[in-house]
């Protein structure tokens, strides 16, 4: 294979891989969303334990965390979501603090420690994608 040649066939992939559909993209970045929404609710519970009753109409804070694609206002765009449902006001309080109730930061801190593992498992359903589309495995 001359060098021509082998600079069509790598221009060829790189093009494929820059020009993903919006379903490769949520697939992506939901990968990333399942990951982080498992750490927000590790750190919900370990900052604001399930201790008292039920929950309530809605269940617990940490019951109440969800990861979906597209972005929130449910447009597909190639982003996903993660996002607390019907208690997010709640959430907010604890995470922000009110003038009677000092804020913990527990979702800031929990998206900053997530960030790493984030990336690495969006990275590796990019390469899963990418490996599929140039005629690799089922990964």
């Amino acid at each position: 294979m001359d060098m021509d040649e082998a600079l069509g066939q790598w221009l060829k992939q790189v093009s494929k891989a820059a020009e993903l559909s919006i379903s490769d993209q949520e697939k992506i970045t939901k990968a990333g969303a399942d990951i982080f929404a498992g750490k927000l609710q590790e750190a919900t519970k370990e900052k604001h334990p399930d201790t008292k009753g039920t929950g309530g109409k809605y269940g617990h804070l940490s019951e109440d965390i969800s990861g979906k694609k597209g972005d929130i206002d449910g447009d597909h765009n190639g982003s996903s979501t993660v996002a607390f449902g019907n208690k997010a006001y709640i959430a907010r309080f604890l995470n922000d603090g009110t003038k009677n109730i000092r804020g913990d930061h527990f979702v800031d801190n929990a998206r900053d420690d997530a960030k790493d593992v984030v990336f690495a498992a969006e990275a590796d359903k990019y390469q899963a994608i990418i490996a599929k589309s140039n005629g690799g495995g089922d990964k």
